[in-house]
């Protein structure tokens, strides 16, 4: 499991709840804001979100993570759950720890 993988992982997520929200995707990328000011979703679907990646986490590695914890509260207004990339590397943080 790498970046790119999880970035991959996180859009197609995003995509199907859009889809199911009817949200437009064309613009989506890696750099997408999930939380905050021009989020394309609400929380709910961010925690939606979040237990489908914990999910693939277990799935392809056998590691039991928690994304959302205190290393995940906000500070100086960053967040891991800005995008799809920050999200990424957050969850990879995770894994190696």
């Amino acid at each position: 499991m790498n970046e790119t993988d999880l970035i991959t992982l996180i859009l197609d997520e995003l995509r199907q709840v859009c889809a199911e929200l009817g949200v437009d995707t064309a613009g989506l990328d890696a750099d997408s804001v999930l939380f905050g000011d021009g989020s394309l979703i609400d929380s709910m679907a961010l925690v939606g979100l979040i237990i489908k990646v914990e999910e693939h986490v277990l799935e392809t590695t056998g590691q039991e993570i928690q994304v959302i914890d205190d290393a995940a509260i906000i500070a100086d207004g960053q967040t891991p759950f800005r995008s799809p990339r920050t999200l990424a590397a957050h969850v990879l943080a995770k894994t190696t720890a």
